[in-house]
């Protein structure tokens, strides 16, 4: 191995050890403690707003030279609203009710073992993000508030306001004699630094990638470690005949234009074949103002921008055979009066958060009252949808008894 390479494997390791070292002593602060430090944290980030809009210019500055797309310095770009936000998150972190210690489950055996299942910290996590430095502060407290050590590894577009942002979090974890290596940001953009951590399975419990496609089939594909995912977001969402159409023009807009280079934002919209041609027009007008421009009959695509698919189905069965084909699992909308439309397509439709008269928008941790997210799973073991503080969780079985042996 070259010496470079090795030094980095040697890196990695460090890294991890530090990581499980600390998620050791996280797991048995009190909630009152992990509460205080995340109250510090946000109190902090809206001390330092001035300081981190500045970093976070450094980083804008670069993704125009570098000829970063339009929807990425969206993504990247902080502003005052937006670190307000994120003191507030974890602020509504802090308020949570302790994820931990929570009796799951309880019974008692025939032979008088008094058994229960408690909730504890998954450990040390390892969360991989692209371009939006306000993940590092959700990210870091939700691992905090559930007890668990992280890494976090932004995109290099945004590395100076995501070290920013995370000294920020330790520096006020340490006011309260917590080791700053509870939250650790890898600054190192080599690949092979990660290639090395994702082989720490002795050391680190779960990988969390949050970004594109790409990002997260490259973690997957290389990780030894489990890894928590959803690929892409193309969202649909289905306007059966019988919806309203004032309903269905504003979630449609909403779910397009509000924020289009989300993961929860509308890709493809699906028309009833029946449905006015005047209507379906006066439905996309509006869009059409705003600057989206449309693709008819193209499918399973993410734009992450101001684009849209326009198909149309025959009735809301082919609606939901459109979406298990084309979608991607992660939300998917219906608009509709017909009750027994609604309950098909609720019944059918293989999502994380299915939608009914309801925007895709709404797919979010902090809309779900989950407290900011960590990411959003289509999975189906452990995690699936937006993943809050109870999805960073495991549990142990705790069995009581009194001298009782197996016959």
């Amino acid at each position: 191995m070259e010496k470079g390479l090795e030094n980095l494997e040697k890196n990695a390791v460090a890294i991890a050890q530090t990581a499980k070292n600390a998620s050791l002593e996280l797991r048995t602060l009190s909630a009152e403690v992990r509460n205080n430090a995340l109250k510090a944290v946000a109190k902090s980030i809206c001390a330092q707003e001035t300081a981190i809009i500045e970093e976070n210019k450094k980083d804008i500055e670069a993704a125009k030279t570098g000829g970063l797309s339009h929807s990425m310095i969206d993504r990247l770009t902080l502003n005052p609203k937006r670190v307000e936000e994120m003191a507030k998150g974890v602020e509504e972190i802090a308020a949570f009710a302790d994820p931990l210690g929570k009796v799951l489950e309880h019974r008692t055996l025939k032979n008088g073992v008094d058994i229960s299942r408690i909730s504890v910290p998954l450990g040390a996590i390892f969360f991989i993000y692209e371009s939006r430095p306000n993940v590092t502060i959700d990210g870091a407290a939700l691992c905090f508030k559930a007890g668990n050590a992280s890494i976090l590894r932004g995109g290099k577009e945004s590395v100076h306001s995501s070290s920013f942002l995370a000294k920020i979090f330790s520096d006020a974890l340490a006011e309260f004699g917590i080791s700053k290596s509870a939250v650790q940001y890898i600054d190192n953009p080599d690949r092979n630094l990660l290639g090395s951590l994702l082989k720490q399975s002795q050391y680190l419990d779960l990988v969390i990638p949050r970004g594109g496609e790409g990002l997260i089939r490259a973690v997957s594909d290389q990780s030894k470690i489990p890894v928590i995912k959803h690929f892409n977001g193309i969202c649909h969402i289905y306007i059966d005949k019988s919806a309203d159409l004032d309903k269905a023009a504003q979630i449609l807009y909403n779910s397009k234009v509000q924020r289009p280079s989300t993961c929860n934002a509308v890709e493809t919209v699906l028309f009833h074949k029946a449905f006015p041609k005047d209507a379906m027009e006066r439905i996309l007008m509006p869009l059409r103002d705003a600057g989206v421009e449309f693709f008819f009959g193209k499918r399973g695509i993410e734009y992450l921008d101001l684009m849209l698919s326009v198909c149309l189905v025959n009735d809301v069965k082919e609606a939901c055979e459109h979406i298990e084909t084309y979608g991607s699992h992660h939300t998917d909308a219906i608009v509709a009066e017909d009750a027994q439309v609604l309950e098909y397509f609720a019944n059918n439709v293989d999502s994380a958060s299915v939608m009914l008269n309801a925007s895709t928008r709404l797919a979010d941790g902090g809309q779900y009252g989950l407290g900011a997210e960590v990411g959003i799973s289509t999975d189906k073991l452990h995690a699936r949808g937006p993943m809050g503080i109870e999805s960073l969780c495991s549990y142990k079985w705790l069995l009581k008894g009194n001298g009782q042996v197996r016959e």
